[in-house]
């Protein structure tokens, strides 16, 4: 695959620019002490990062398409199951559940920890009827960007050296990790983890459409668990 201009800056501005504009933006401090008057409403948010999303993955696809690139390299190739695509999948369950299960146990002992997030996480369930939108468009969208454009981008800059593939895990997960700071660096560890799952899960299978329907369901299921705890309280 021939990199072109357009596939350096595509990545420079998802791989460099988005998370530097991430951590500058992650405000320190309870988030008691912050004015959310000034915040859109949720639903805006949602639709505006989810069309951010799909504007950045047809970027990728046009990309693939005027350089008459297979779109089997890029990952809409049928799943190859195997065990250890299986096994990733297994993985990736557990870290979910266990997280999950934590979370909601630390629920109860500090409730302040999901209120810190009620600025950007729906909370309702009219809240999660628009997130559903974002659900998707984060689990299609992203996967298409971060595993598609990005594995690849960073397997051919480092074709000549003998790491390679952990690079193309490892980098894509990092800058993937680093834009969900804004919910606290817990969750950019545990994303990370996840982010070289789905990376792995990619190779092993050599389809996007796995990933994508497993982080598709994990944003709806997330969604529907804030809202079970937030009308719990």
């Amino acid at each position: 695959m021939e990199l072109t201009w357009f596939d350096h800056l595509f990545f420079f501005v998802i791989g460099v620019v988005f998370p530097t504009m991430a951590i500058m933006t992650e405000k320190p401090g309870n988030e008691e002490d912050m004015d959310m008057s000034y915040l859109p409403p949720k639903k805006h948010i949602y639709y505006t990062n989810g069309l951010m999303l799909l504007i950045g993955s047809l970027m990728v696809l046009t990309l693939w398409n005027v350089t008459y690139r297979s779109f089997e390299k890029l990952g809409f190739h049928d799943i190859m199951i195997n065990p250890t695509a299986l096994w990733i999948v297994v993985a990736i369950s557990l870290i979910y559940i266990v997280d999950t299960v934590y979370n909601v146990i630390q629920n109860k002992k500090d409730p302040q920890k999901w209120q810190d997030l009620s600025h950007i996480m729906p909370s309702t369930w009219s809240d999660y009827r628009h997130f559903i939108f974002l659900a998707f468009a984060a689990g299609i969208c992203e996967e298409i960007i971060f595993r598609g454009f990005m594995v690849n981008y960073v397997l051919e800059m480092t074709s000549a050296t003998s790491f390679a593939v952990p690079l193309a895990l490892i980098v894509p997960a990092f800058i993937f990790a680093i834009s969900h700071i804004y919910q606290g660096w817990l969750s950019v560890v545990k994303i990370a983890s996840i982010s070289l799952l789905f990376g792995a899960l990619y190779m092993y299978t050599s389809s996007l459409y796995l990933v994508i329907i497993i982080h598709t369901v994990v944003d709806l299921v997330s969604g529907a668990v804030l809202v079970g705890v937030s009308r719990s309280k």
